[in-house]
């Protein structure tokens, strides 16, 4: 990737995440946990550009709450199909709880900034749909009959 590709890719990680078509799975729990998140990655955001530190700390302590329950639907759905790739993908789920957590410990001791963590926060959101989930929707749609009502 060239330096010019990555600024732009950098400078549009700190921007809000706008829920789009493409960022839909098409398995309605994934697709209403995903957008959830988004609200509370965009709500952080803001937050955190206002220097509001209090309700950021608040924000992000639901987001955390949150992802753990996507992750529990997620792990519930993949049990519900046999699904093959379980086991890494409930490994990834324990490495981004891992991570996260390592990232708000860092905020809240101010060893970083609150945008390095939107920045985190976005990378980890985005590669989150992208490689985990979509391929797991798949999976799901076909063992229900491409319904997406798993």
């Amino acid at each position: 990737m060239k330096d010019d590709q990555f600024g732009a890719y950098e400078e549009r990680r700190w921007r809000p995440i706008v829920w789009t078509p493409s960022l839909e799975v098409g398995v309605d729990v994934i697709d209403n946990g995903h957008r959830a998140l988004i609200e509370l990655y965009n709500s952080i955001r803001e937050a955190s550009q206002l220097k509001d530190r209090a309700w950021t700390g608040v924000l992000l302590e639901r987001l955390g709450n949150a992802t753990a329950a996507h992750f529990e639907d997620e792990e519930k759905l993949m049990s519900g199909i046999n699904y093959a790739h379980a086991a890494d993908h409930k490994d990834e789920h324990r490495k981004l709880l891992d991570e996260f957590a390592h990232q708000v410990d860092e905020w809240r001791d101010r060893h970083n900034s609150a945008e390095l963590l939107c920045r985190f926060l976005y990378a980890w959101l985005v590669r989150h749909v992208a490689a985990l989930d979509a391929r797991l929707a798949q999976a799901i749609k076909e063992a229900s009959g491409a319904n997406g009502e798993a």
